[in-house]
């Protein structure tokens, strides 16, 4: 992937599309542009253009001139971002404020049923979603949190909310354990700014990731991608709280945390 299609794959994370992210681009390499010409050398449809340009405009992105022709201009990186960063913030506060009395009014439709002890299986697709529900099962432990995944999966989580989610569990006296698989001392520095109340390096049983939590639920998934996007909707994993699965799975987890090095004695030899 080049620097192009990082930048474009990246901005998917803050609502930008294809043609958002690539006009948006166009207009910070062309600086002020009129509408046509900037069309012209981006090779998208002028319709296309203008419907892009009213989403950049509107998440403050650009601006453009009452003028005709219309001239645009790409608001700076640091401010843009700002910019929508800040109305995702505002609509995380509203949906707070709205919640509680929403709860209420749909708690009055649920039909009563009885209490079952069933177990459930799920596939979750998605990037985003998978490291949120990793962050979830985070969140919510009390006690042990195994997470065996490769160290792109870990960098990729770094630029999540799981490293705040860790903090918080290790805070009210839970522990995370991270095993993974590293040949080179600068990836053992990126790895450990995860936060892991430990870490241990040892051969993964595959390119997949498990993360399981002691007697409560496990999250796996087969290979993944080695890219860096977050957005990928390709991966996904099966989520389950069947205890036999849990009980197996979680047993691989500590056999692989006893075969594995701690981080020090592995930094050493490597």
């Amino acid at each position: 992937m080049n620097i192009e299609e990082d930048l474009i794959s990246t901005l998917k994370y803050f609502g930008l599309e294809g043609d958002d992210a690539k006009i948006y681009l166009g207009l910070l390499r062309t600086g002020e542009v009129t509408v046509g010409s900037l069309s012209a050398k981006l090779d998208v449809d002028r319709g296309k253009t203008y419907r892009a340009l009213n989403k950049l405009r509107n998440s403050g992105l650009i601006t453009t001139t009452l003028s005709n022709p219309t001239i645009c201009k790409a608001v700076d990186p640091q401010e843009a971002l700002r910019n929508i960063i800040q109305k995702k913030q505002d609509e995380i506060t509203t949906m707070e404020k709205l919640s509680k009395q929403l709860i209420a009014n749909l708690d009055e439709l649920k039909r009563p049923t009885p209490v079952t002890e069933v177990s459930s299986f799920s596939i979750i697709q998605g990037r985003s979603n998978i490291y949120s529900r990793i962050g979830k099962m985070i969140t919510e432990s009390s006690d042990v949190v195994y997470i065996v995944t490769t160290v792109e999966d870990i960098m990729r989580m770094y630029h999540t909310a799981i490293p705040e989610k860790i903090k918080e569990c290790v805070k009210k006296g839970g522990e995370v354990r991270i095993i993974t698989e590293i040949e080179n001392k600068q990836s053992i520095q990126l790895v450990n700014r995860l936060g892991a109340s430990e870490i241990r390096l040892g051969k993964l049983p595959s390119k997949g990731r498990i993360a399981g939590e002691k007697d409560r639920q496990i999250i796996m998934s087969g290979s993944m991608k080695g890219s860096m996007d977050l957005n990928d909707d390709t991966d996904s994993i099966v989520h389950t709280n069947s205890i036999e699965i849990v009980n197996n799975i979680f047993s691989l987890c500590s056999h692989l945390w006893k075969k594995s090095k701690p981080l020090e004695v592995a930094y050493q030899s490597i």
